[in-house]
């Protein structure tokens, strides 16, 4: 288990981790002409990573400069990863999902000197080359040669191997400080334009050092890899956690497929969102209820609570079936990005497989705080993770801007400082997210600073927790609250997308015709409405029949107009 101390900048995890498992498996990735999934063992992903490396300082001139990297998860997009902020410069991991402009503009704006992307993002690379420098690189992870158009990720590896075999070592003699500038995250912009954050080995470490406070792994476990590599949270919990531990990672190839390669490839422990866990709960719903025995595990849920430690031992036995359904040998969800239900914990921890909580950003590498295995408190997402957290501007209900400090925080915005100095005031971080701390420490996550909505008579309403309401609505999908101003007043509206699927269960072909399914919503929110003051009621539904804009880590971009559009 990773000591504190023990990595002085990310070259270690290639240095000193990769030789200390060498034998180990480190990834696990599905063969695209087999079918089947194949292991890269520690001692392999080194000896790629040095090439690559080596290739982009020795023989392309890229030492100091800005690689970008974008595709789907894979072996090659770590590889990549690994070897530009270790050996190479700094990293620009980009979201697969953006449009060619969007691409375009990032690598401009970051001078990039470098992409390396996956044969799928192909087609919109050539259609960017034309626009950009023509001293930029185009390195394609996928194709066997190199032409005029790009050069083959395989080749330059080959390349490096033929240059640490006649004695170069610009790999081992490359230094930096653990302060240097290696991660340029561009955010995903739910509120705003995306920012670039700068990031260095300092605040990657930290939050390395922290975790086993959160959550020990082990040689013996293995991730699955399901969120998208771009996003710091998946590239740091999700892989770069479990590989300075000596786990192996095995990455999922779509979401379509996680059932299936849950039982290929049988993770102890995944990172996810909330999405993943509900789309996982709905699964085991309807195989109990297929089977007839939804009584029978609500009676043996709640024996087993009542055991206490005893109890959830049992839950691996008495609820066999659940497990082996998800690859057998899942222990512990790691959710982040937005707030999960207690509904859905209480599920899962009712067959005995652990739910924890973080919360962060990506100008905190990324996690803040976090429940821990032992003594885990419902309702908040724990105590800081090697950092300290305070409240700013509390309120006559405790809640206050969460604010940081600690050597996880970023070094500031790319080339804005105006920004930086915004977010960053005598070294605490102002995360723009609301909050309260209970009487032990834990914190409560109660919305964002930039979604209040502010009645004209100064009344602060928190979107989130009326969402989260409407949310329980078996005919909602999801859920956005806005205020609309009407007349010198601020109407609380609502924009939803319905459940499909429970629509279909429940009517079979008689599904109602839209006006009145809005009819049967706008019943129950009226009943919510009694249960709520006046000023937060609201006052106007709308349904959405396509889903919500969303960032990767599927929170709605709440400040796009076109997520407010609904009949």
């Amino acid at each position: 288990m990773l000591k504190v101390g023990e990595l002085k900048t990310l070259k270690d995890i290639i240095i000193k981790k990769c030789d200390e498992f060498a034998s180990n498996v480190a990834f696990l990735e599905k063969d695209k002409k087999t079918k089947k999934f194949e292991e890269i063992t520690y001692d392999k992903l080194k000896e790629d990573t040095v090439a690559l490396a080596t290739a982009l300082v020795s023989k392309y001139k890229l030492k100091d400069k800005k690689v970008a990297v974008i595709g789907e998860n894979s072996y090659k997009w770590y590889v990549s990863y690994l070897a530009v902020t270790t050996g190479v410069g700094t990293i620009v991991p980009l979201d697969k999902e953006l449009p060619a402009n969007e691409i375009e503009n990032l690598l401009n704006r970051s001078k990039a000197g470098c992409i390396i992307y996956s044969s799928k993002k192909e087609d919109v690379i050539f259609e960017i080359k034309k626009k950009v420098s023509k001293d930029i690189i185009f390195i394609n992870m996928d194709k066997e040669k190199s032409d005029d158009e790009s050069l083959a990720f395989i080749k330059v590896i080959e390349e490096g191997k033929k240059c640490i075999a006649d004695g170069d070592t610009s790999y081992i003699d490359y230094e930096y400080s653990d302060k240097d500038f290696r991660i340029l995250l561009f955010t995903s912009g739910t509120t705003a334009q995306s920012k670039g954050v700068m990031l260095c080995h300092r605040n990657v470490i930290a939050n390395l050092e922290g975790a086993p406070n959160l959550l020990k792994v082990y040689p013996k476990d293995r991730f699955f890899s399901v969120l998208p590599m771009h996003h710091i949270y998946e590239s740091i919990v999700g892989t770069m956690y479990p590989l300075v531990n000596g786990a192996s990672v095995a990455i999922c190839t779509g979401l379509k497929y996680v059932s299936q390669e849950l039982q290929e490839t049988k993770p102890s422990i995944i990172v996810g969102v909330p999405l993943l866990l509900e789309h996982m709960c709905s699964k085991i719903a309807k195989t109990i209820k297929a089977q007839g025995k939804e009584a029978l595990v609500q009676k043996m849920t709640k024996l087993t609570n009542s055991l206490g430690a005893v109890g959830y031992k049992l839950k691996k036995v008495i609820f066999k079936q659940v497990h082996q359904g998800l690859g057998g040998n899942l222990r512990t969800v790691l959710v982040s990005a937005a707030p999960v239900p207690k509904e859905l914990i209480d599920n899962f921890e009712g067959f005995g497989i652990n739910v924890l909580q973080g919360y962060g950003l990506s100008e905190t590498a990324p996690v803040v705080a976090g429940t821990p295995e032992k003594n885990r408190v419902a309702g908040t997402v724990g105590k800081a993770s090697n950092c300290e957290i305070k409240l700013d501007n509390i309120d006559e209900k405790g809640i206050g801007e969460i604010i940081v400090k600690g050597p996880n925080v970023m070094l500031g915005y790319y080339d804005d400082e105006e920004s930086t100095h915004e977010v960053i005031v005598d070294g605490w971080f102002h995360t723009g997210d609301l909050g309260r701390l209970d009487d032990k420490g834990n914190l409560i996550i109660t919305g964002r600073c930039k979604s209040v909505i502010v009645t004209p008579n100064g009344k602060n309403i928190f979107p989130e927790e009326i969402e989260d309401e409407i949310n329980k609505f078996p005919e909602i999908k999801e859920c956005l609250v806005y205020g609309e101003e009407k007349d010198d007043d601020t109407v609380i509206s609502a924009v939803v997308t319905l459940d499909d699927e429970y629509l279909k269960e429940k009517y079979g072909k008689d599904v109602p015709e839209m006006s009145k399914i809005k009819e049967i919503i706008w019943e129950k929110i009226k009943e919510l409405n009694k249960k709520m003051v006046s000023y937060k009621a609201v006052k106007n539904v709308k349904i959405r029949t396509t889903d919500f804009v969303k960032t990767t880590t599927m929170k709605i971009k709440r400040f796009l107009d076109s997520n407010k559009k609904g009949e």
